[in-house]
């Protein structure tokens, strides 16, 4: 459904007649989700690029006065970014995709919507900068993983995770008001987050973030670390047939595979104690093979051969990233006296050579778009944080559930595809767990909600805090009570901002 002329002429009045579109072919193109999404989409009314954030706020002040919906978007790489009701916009943020501002001697970059990882990475990189990239490949927006979504890296151990880095932020509420946080706020720039007591960012953010639910960020900074790499990275080849190795003498990559998770568990939490390595963690197998692969026959072709099966289903990904020589040297044989003491034994050395070929596993993920390759679909059905312990367990039961439908075949055969990453230094873990199906099976739509279910199931019947409490409020409510009644604390808040979004 079109909007009134009326409305169509104030919204142009802000963004442009270049920047807003109801045209049909224009508007197909946004709805129709993922191609894994169960879920048909209506079409949106219109979609607009705003290049500001007081474009923003007017346009959402325009919303509220005619009833309308809005989504705000980069990507569209979620179901969340596809309309439901009618009378919505889409809001494609990509047109706003300035580096603010880098600032060297505080170590923050301020960025928009539009910045990309792939954008950023590089320029920081220059100055000698960094920051955690989350796992989502190069043309991610910073901004989103930052403040509105997951956002969880492989370099976590040594860093943290993305919403321990917010500064600043420039938020625009349903209401249309534009509030600043932090040091912002107060009109002192950029470089500090909300001080003492409670703090909104537990809003903006929290753990996994509202995706957009409640308002439109326009503006974050990010606090950054040091790289310890080249100003420039070191590539052969084209992707997706690439190469990229740092001296080993500052940068190296171990794989090891364990006897039990109880083991590999152990020599994380040892790790973390002595307080070396910039990447832990346990890995998917299935998603490794995907990656290590260049087509879907390569893929089923080492599939079926075995190998990542025997040396990945247990393995402990090691990552060292130092500044010289003699602290790599110290960092891999107290590595190794680790391993050798909880039982660990050193992969296929054509496993490891992947990685050491590729560092940019641990940097970039240039690659990562051969995790589609295979034609059907993929979603996660664990994504959360608590103790390495307590991640540990909730892996152990992963197979209470997902073998039923493995040997259904409504799934890929991969118990294991699922990985747990330590957290700054092993002060806690992250868990994420993937599995596959074939979109040309009858009633496919339905595989992916019996799955997650069986998993909630499964983590209510043992206590675990496997998963994000997730937007939906049914399944919210499931989960709720698990993590301190969270599901009457977003009631509350979706009653005060306005939205039942």
């Amino acid at each position: 459904m079109s909007l009134p002329k009326q409305i169509y002429a104030e919204l142009e009045q802000i963004v442009g007649a270049e920047y807003i579109s109801d045209r049909e072919y224009i508007l197909a193109g946004l709805r129709h989700a993922m191609p894994s999404s169960p879920v048909k989409p209506l079409s949106p009314a219109a979609v607009l690029l705003p290049g500001t954030a007081e474009e923003v706020q007017q346009i959402v002040r325009v919303c509220n006065r005619h009833g309308l919906k809005f989504i705000p978007t980069v990507s569209s790489l979620i179901g969340f970014a596809y309309p439901t009701a009618l009378n919505t916009i889409i809001l494609q943020l990509k047109r706003m995709n300035r580096i603010v501002e880098i600032n060297r001697t505080d170590r923050y970059a301020v960025i928009e919507p539009g910045v990309r990882h792939g954008q950023l990475r590089t320029e920081l990189m220059k100055a000698g900068l960094s920051y955690p990239v989350a796992a989502v490949g190069p043309g991610g927006s910073v901004l989103v993983n930052f403040a509105c979504s997951s956002g969880d890296n492989h370099n976590q151990h040594g860093a943290s995770r993305t919403n321990r880095y917010i500064l600043g932020v420039e938020w625009v509420l349903p209401s249309g008001e534009m509030v600043r946080l932090g040091s912002l706020a107060n009109d002192a720039g950029w470089f500090c987050a909300d001080g003492p007591g409670p703090s909104l960012r537990g809003l903006v953010k929290g753990y996994a973030g509202p995706f957009g639910g409640f308002g439109v960020i326009t503006r974050i900074a990010i606090g950054l670390d040091e790289w310890r790499g080249p100003a420039e990275l070191p590539t052969e080849g084209r992707s997706p047939d690439y190469k990229l190795r740092l001296s080993p003498d500052r940068h190296k990559v171990f794989i090891f595979k364990f006897p039990t998770l109880d083991r590999l568990r152990d020599a994380m939490i040892e790790i973390g104690k002595a307080e070396i390595g910039q990447a832990v963690l346990k890995y998917f197998n299935a998603t490794a093979a995907l990656l290590a692969t260049q087509s879907a026959n390569d893929f089923w072709e080492l599939w079926e051969s075995g190998l990542f099966q025997r040396e990945l289903s247990r393995p402990l990904y090691v990552y060292l990233a130092t500044h010289s020589a003699e602290e790599t040297a110290y960092e891999e044989a107290v590595l190794r006296e680790i391993v050798a003491e909880t039982g660990g034994e050193e992969v296929d050395p054509a496993i490891r050579a992947i990685y050491e070929n590729n560092m940019d596993f641990f940097i970039l993920v240039g690659f990562l778009q051969r995790v589609l390759r295979l034609g059907g679909a993929w979603a996660p059905a664990k994504l959360s944080a608590d103790s390495v312990h307590h991640m540990f367990e909730i892996g152990k039961a992963i197979p209470e559930f997902l073998e039923e439908f493995a040997a259904k075949r409504l799934i890929v055969d991969a118990p294991d595809n699922f990985q747990i990453i330590s957290m700054e230094y092993g002060h806690l873990a992250h868990i994420e767990l993937l599995f596959l199906w074939d979109r040309s099976m009858p009633a496919w739509g339905e595989i992916p909600m019996q799955v997650m279910a069986r998993s909630h199931e499964t983590e209510i019947r043992h206590g675990h805090h496997g998963s994000m409490p997730p937007r939906s409020m049914p399944m919210l409510g499931t989960l709720g009570p698990l993590y301190s009644n969270c599901h009457i604390w977003s009631e509350k808040i979706r009653e005060a901002f306005g939205t039942g979004r």
